[in-house]
């Protein structure tokens, strides 16, 4: 993984939701932000990390559908509700292939300058016409990310406790080392004892490959200061992500430090992390609480900080971030 390395005290990560350096297994080194984008961190990839999610679909197991593009999706229901963040990818018609720093809607993009395409299409799609859609490269570090930050209805109150909701299809599902696909941060929420107190905090879901195969995770990243190391930690799920359309749901508490995230809107959490994770990279310890943030910013896409081992294309659809429970359809 890649670290973050904080410019101004702050990084970025939303709610309902490695080890060692080139472990097969776990993350890198470090966390991930890419360049250009609109939050605050930078890191030897680049800069922030920004956005929400949630979605409806027209299958059924919790709503997940096939191979469907909008026409299948015609007359699928609202999945916005009163939620304070919602993004279809629907409204914005000028809009098709998305450049570095292009600004629409509430969103600021940070797209790498090789070997990375992101747009709105509807190749892919839950409801509506269009989704995000990120494509990177075979061996590769690249990526394309959508950020949110400032004057959101979901950043009002500098929330510590979040819940989203994101319709996901990926095919090809090429793995790496890790890649993201969203994020919340900020500076640590009131209460952090003095050792992670005002430090830049990070929570991220990514995936980690497991014997090939992607599976669903937790990132966590703390800022680094003068006498005490950056915390670049994670828990991997047991689940694979699947080339089909998921709902992966979570719940994001920064002041329980609690991390639960959910797919096709099972009761049973694919992954919990309840304090601490389960690897951090050296010196941290694997025990070290994951301090979360009073999150200012989110990012949604899709980002590799190391090289790819095969191409990698996601679609999200109908991201839903709010500060009550958000269920997959």
């Amino acid at each position: 993984m890649q670290r973050f390395v904080m410019t101004t005290g702050v990084l970025s990560l939303s709610a309902a939701t490695l080890l060692a350096c080139g472990s097969s297994s776990s993350p890198s080194s470090a966390r991930d932000i890419p360049d250009g984008a609109a939050g605050s961190t930078t890191s030897e990839a680049g800069a922030n990390d920004l956005d929400a999610s949630g979605g409806v679909a027209d299958g059924s197991d919790g709503g997940a559908s096939g191979d469907a593009g909008a026409d299948a999706d015609a007359g699928a229901p609202d999945p916005c509700g009163d939620a304070a963040l919602c993004e279809r990818f629907d409204s914005y018609t000028s809009v098709s292939t998305i450049a570095d720093k292009q600004k629409f809607g509430p969103w600021s993009a940070s797209l790498a300058a090789t070997g990375a395409v992101m747009n709105l299409d509807g190749a892919h799609t839950t409801s509506g016409t269009s989704a995000l859609h990120v494509h990177i490269d075979d061996a590769v570090t690249a990526g394309g990310r959508l950020y949110a930050s400032g004057a959101q209805p979901i950043f009002a109150k500098t929330p510590t406790h979040l819940y989203g909701r994101m319709m996901m299809y990926i095919d090809p599902n090429g793995t790496s080392t890790h890649w993201t696909f969203f994020g919340a941060d900020g500076t640590t929420a009131p209460g952090t004892p003095d050792a992670g107190a005002g430090r830049g905090a990070s929570y991220i879901m990514s995936s980690l490959p497991k014997n090939g195969v992607n599976t669903y995770s937790f990132v966590y990243g703390l800022a680094a200061t003068s006498t005490d190391g950056y915390h670049d930690c994670s828990s991997q799920s047991a689940t694979p992500m699947p080339s089909a359309w998921a709902c992966v749901s979570f719940e994001m508490d920064s002041q329980a430090r609690k991390l639960l995230m959910y797919k096709d809107g099972a009761a049973t959490p694919i992954l919990s992390v309840l304090d601490h994770g389960a690897d951090c990279v050296a010196p941290t310890p694997a025990t070290d609480p994951w301090y979360g943030p009073a999150v200012t910013d989110l990012f949604v896409g899709a980002w590799s900080f190391h090289p790819m081992n095969a191409p990698l294309d996601v679609w999200i659809d109908d991201l839903v971030v709010d500060t009550s429970p958000v269920a997959c359809p």
